[in-house]
């Protein structure tokens, strides 16, 4: 294979070393049979496809066409990028110089959402022609999961991606994905109608992601229980800045906490908000959802700033929905945080998966409290996940996703939080004041400020009494304000004093 990936590099200026193991399986697989690669987030699953039109032009002496079907324009968008003139997209407005390219069967590559594809029949007459009929053509299912998750009510048109089975009778079905359970690659044989049907799939729980669950305070209002997660980790980017380690929080059951989110980040971090200019590229702090995922110019910047080098990007927190990620090149996420369980063990895979795709060490955090897995759509498996307090939570994953026990044996460096209490430490915050209690630091702080004659003005005081635990440090007083170190200190011991009151009561 060795030199098949020298001609991939050289057509596409890529510096790919070597095949993995299982890449070289399922290239020699697709060839002969069906197959279901079930490998994980970052492991180079589209370069499995990506390269077979060199391996059946120089092993078997064929030409050859992949058609992906893809969910998402931005992976489209990506792969068009680095295939470049091999490939080509269909859509519904096609220029008339693709169309003759496709006519003529002048790609290697044809990207396309399902919907681009499934039921028009100008482009099944054209397929069925011998521009293709006499190639050896493969049918990619990217992020096949979809098939099952979204093919009821979502996107119905991809429990119909079958059709393809009678247009392109003798193409081989390659289905890539991170998650599918047993009963999942059960399913999606059934509505692909695989045939001899090879899996090649390895456990999904990457080992330089740490696993760690949190219990979440059931306070009220319930903003608050959301304000546990969202004002520490805001407060540590206000005291680390560009050296935050980038970080994707994902809130599950409303996108109303995406939008709430937000609003704490504007309140904790103030100017701290943007790295320089007060501008959209640089801010530190941004909200994805599938609003966004509409509009091209906000999306732009956010993907170009994600996979950007994080010492050289303003952004360090995305707080999102699970809009965000699917098939998006995030290699610079060392972060995941969960502020509420996802509904189902594929999908806190999926979204895990984002961190440490570079292969450093990361981690993945999950919040959770009764109210949360309360809720009708969150699946009993993630559930049983969040209560456990005894089983390694890799091991657990694996168990779900068919690979039994065994996987626990893995020598995993930094495995999980049930493997090492130790790893939970940093993650069990204070939880936030209620409203009498900042006023009760708001007036102590108001009364020292009054009987000194500070100058200070009523934002500042709003400001340390809002964000107190911050405030502690009396370098962050000084930091933030231009008060004498003396008063900075003795704001400090008001503050350090009341806090421990507070949390005592």
């Amino acid at each position: 294979m060795d030199n098949y990936v020298k001609l991939y590099n050289e057509e596409f200026g890529m510096d790919i070393c070597s095949l993995k193991s299982l890449q070289e399986r399922a290239i020699n697989s697709i060839i002969k049979n069906d197959v279901i690669c079930m490998l994980p987030t970052g492991y180079g699953k589209s370069l499995i496809y990506e390269i077979l039109p060199i391996v059946c032009r120089e092993k078997l002496k064929r030409d050859a066409c992949v058609i992906v079907l893809e969910p998402l324009n931005v992976i489209i968008q990506q792969q068009m990028l680095k295939l470049g003139s091999k490939a080509l997209t269909l859509s519904k407005n096609m220029c008339e110089t693709w169309m003759k390219r496709l006519e003529c069967g002048d790609c290697s590559y044809i990207f396309c959402h399902p919907e681009n594809i499934i039921g028009e029949k100008n482009i099944y007459t054209i397929l069925s022609k011998k521009a293709y009929s006499s190639k050896l053509v493969f049918i990619v299912v990217d992020e096949a999961h979809c098939v099952i998750q979204w093919g009821l009510e979502y996107r119905p048109i991809y429990r119909e991606i079958k059709q393809l089975r009678s247009v392109l009778p003798h193409a081989n079905i390659l289905a890539l994905t991170a998650t599918l359970s047993l009963q999942g690659q059960k399913e999606l044989q059934k509505y692909l109608l695989m045939r001899n049907t090879d899996v090649i799939a390895t456990p999904p729980s990457k080992d330089n992601i740490s696993l760690i669950v949190v219990p979440r305070p059931f306070i009220t209002p319930v903003q608050k229980t959301y304000d546990y997660v969202f004002q520490p980790v805001f407060l540590e980017l206000k005291k680390k800045g560009q050296d935050f380690p980038l970080t994707i929080i994902y809130c599950s059951g409303s996108m109303d906490w995406v939008g709430y989110g937000i609003e704490v980040a504007w309140k904790v971090l103030g100017d701290d908000m943007y790295a320089g200019e007060k501008k959209t590229e640089n801010q530190r702090v941004v909200m994805y959802h599938s609003s966004i995922e509409k509009g091209d110019e906000v999306k732009k910047i956010i993907y170009t700033n994600l996979s950007t080098n994080p010492s050289e990007s303003p952004l360090k927190i995305v707080i999102a929905t699970i809009a965000l990620g699917m098939g998006a090149d995030l290699r610079h996420v060392s972060q995941v945080i969960h502020a509420g369980p996802p509904k189902s063990m594929e999908a806190y895979i999926q979204q895990t998966g984002r961190a440490g795709r570079d292969g450093t060490q990361a981690t993945a955090v999950l919040f959770w409290n009764k109210s949360d897995i309360g809720r009708p759509d969150v699946t009993q498996a993630v559930k049983d996940y969040c209560r456990n307090c005894d089983n390694c939570r890799r091991s657990l994953i694996d168990s779900y996703f068919g690979f039994g026990s065994a996987s626990s044996d893995k020598n995993v460096p930094i495995c999980c939080d049930i493997c090492d209490s130790n790893l939970k430490n940093d993650w069990l915050f204070t939880p936030p004041l209620n409203s009498l209690q900042i006023h009760a630091i708001r007036t102590a702080i108001q009364s020292f400020v009054k009987i000194q004659k500070i100058q200070i003005s009523s934002m500042c005081v709003e400001s340390l009494a809002s964000n107190a635990s911050y405030y502690v440090n009396a370098e962050n007083i000084l930091k933030e304000f231009k008060l004498s170190e003396t008063i900075a200190n003795a704001l400090s011991s008001i503050i350090s004093q009341l806090l421990e009151i507070q949390i005592s009561k």
